[in-house]
């Protein structure tokens, strides 16, 4: 098992001020480690209806998608590896990029709902964090 680091210190103080507003997770694996004009070729092409659930599309197939907002007190973070490990045991070292307090998540031509994995990881948080508090006596 490999050591992660997490690194987000002084030295790069300024990237953990940037805040990032439009973090998309998407329900496919895009074989590319590059920057992409997602504003230009994704985000002029979403559509969202009276409901808030938005569609899109990606290489002509359906996404529907809804913007979902992390619970108070979580932030996410965008993480870097400059360096790739040559093998599965070395030591990776990660830097924070980029801060986030939402993100848009997508399925294939399905609507959202409160059975996706996405919003079921964000609601155990909440369901974490009181199982684990201490109780108090009153």
């Amino acid at each position: 098992m490999a050591t992660i680091h997490i690194r987000s210190g002084k030295s790069n103080l300024d990237c953990n001020n940037r805040k990032l507003s439009n973090i998309q997770s998407v329900p496919f694996k895009i074989h590319a480690d590059c920057d992409a004009n997602v504003n230009k070729y994704f985000n002029n092409y979403i559509k969202t209806d009276e409901k808030g659930q938005t569609s899109a599309s990606f290489r002509g197939y359906p996404l529907k998608g809804k913007p979902l907002g992390l619970p108070e007190g979580y932030v996410g973070v965008v993480l870097h590896e400059s360096v790739k490990p040559e093998t599965e045991k070395c030591e990776r070292k990660f830097y924070v990029t980029y801060k986030f307090s939402k993100i848009h998540y997508w399925n294939w031509d399905k609507a959202p709902s409160d059975n996706d994995s996405i919003v079921q990881a964000l609601q155990w948080m909440d369901i974490a964090e009181a199982l684990h508090s201490p109780i108090l006596e009153e």
